[in-house]
């Protein structure tokens, strides 16, 4: 089926002139044009291109670098839809922490509740400051279950508490233990909604809150982060390579029982 510039621009909201712009550079091609040049026609495949021209900008993609990720082979296409997915993801987790501080400080003034002159600032983390993202492992780090090593004396969680070297390691050694059980619970045929499992994700769940306090939309979407981030998959991979699934299912149960 063939649609108009005019159906195209309905279905978008991108305004004609801009949507003639894209087919000028060659980011859509018409699938034939009418008496009038300016009646131009695309079909579906130029739709879910001008998908992806959105998403790229959505993202912040550099305009000339565009043109170039739209001719690619549909597999790498693909690839990169998941990582855009994923960009949206971390993005989503950013936003939900800013919506929690606005809503914290608007019950604070209307004396609702006490607000921690910390908790002012949830949500403007600087990235690689103390971020919940684990770097690219080493092989290393990949052997030993790494997660972050603590690389200064002091480290700062999100509710903005500084925290001590002997604080961070103690807080590693919790998720590595949490992580191990996991581990153990599928070698032995444990499933994510079983009583023992979830007094596991339990433990999560608190070691989130010495971070932050998660909702379960937040919760949710930290546990599609740990299967789809490449860095996140590596690391529990190190572990078991069902564990990323296997903690996230758990997770999706915990973000209805105790969180919704």
């Amino acid at each position: 089926m063939a649609y108009t510039m005019a159906d195209v621009s309905g279905m978008s909201g991108i305004s004609l002139n801009e949507l003639g712009q894209y087919v000028k550079s060659g980011w859509l091609t018409p699938a034939f044009v009418g008496k009038d040049t300016n009646d131009i026609y695309v079909e579906q495949p130029e739709l879910l291109k001008l998908q992806q021209i959105l998403f790229c900008k959505e993202l912040g993609v550099e305009q000339e670098e565009i043109g170039s990720m739209l001719q690619e082979d549909p597999r790498d296409i693909i690839h990169m839809m998941q990582q855009q997915r994923i960009q949206l993801l971390e993005k989503t987790l950013h936003l939900h922490g800013l919506i929690q501080t606005l809503d914290k400080t608007i019950s604070h003034l209307q004396g609702e509740q006490e607000l921690e002159v910390y908790d002012l600032y949830q949500g403007f983390v600087k990235k690689g400051h103390h971020s919940m993202l684990p770097e690219s492992p080493t092989n290393e780090s990949v052997a030993t279950h790494g997660w972050h090593r603590a690389e200064s004396e002091s480290a700062m969680s999100y509710d903005g508490e500084i925290k001590t070297k002997e604080d961070y390691l103690d807080s590693q050694e919790k998720i590595d233990r949490i992580n191990r059980d996991l581990q153990q619970a599928i070698e032995d045929g444990l499933r994510p909604e079983s009583p023992e499992v979830q007094q596991i994700i339990g433990r999560h769940l608190e070691w989130i809150k010495d971070y932050y306090t998660p909702t379960a939309e937040i919760y949710r979407d930290l546990g599609n982060l740990y299967v789809e981030h490449q860095n996140f998959r590596q690391m529990y991979d190190g572990y078991h390579p069902k564990l990323a699934e296997f903690l996230r299912d758990g997770m999706m149960i915990k973000a209805e029982q105790d969180l919704a």
